[in-house]
């Protein structure tokens, strides 16, 4: 039986990359999503924007709650 850190060692993979780190176009789609949400546009019609014609495939929903958890990350007060 191995330690904790000898099976950490043997199985390092990098983590999923989100949707919205995976090219510059889908971080600029999701930046103005961010800030089209802090200037008043609803989060699930962002979302919708996102998934319809940027092709986020996350579910609606799953956007929507990222957008909002996700904005200070992405948009300066």
């Amino acid at each position: 039986m191995s330690s904790l850190q000898e099976y950490a060692a043997k199985g390092k993979k990098p983590g999923a990359v989100p949707w919205r780190e995976r090219s510059d176009s889908n971080r600029a789609a999701w930046i103005e999503a961010c800030q089209g949400v802090k200037n008043g546009i609803p989060a699930l019609r962002a979302a919708k924007w996102l998934s319809e014609e940027k092709g986020c495939p996350l579910m609606i929903d799953t956007i929507r709650n990222q957008l909002k958890n996700t904005m200070d990350r992405y948009v300066e007060s």
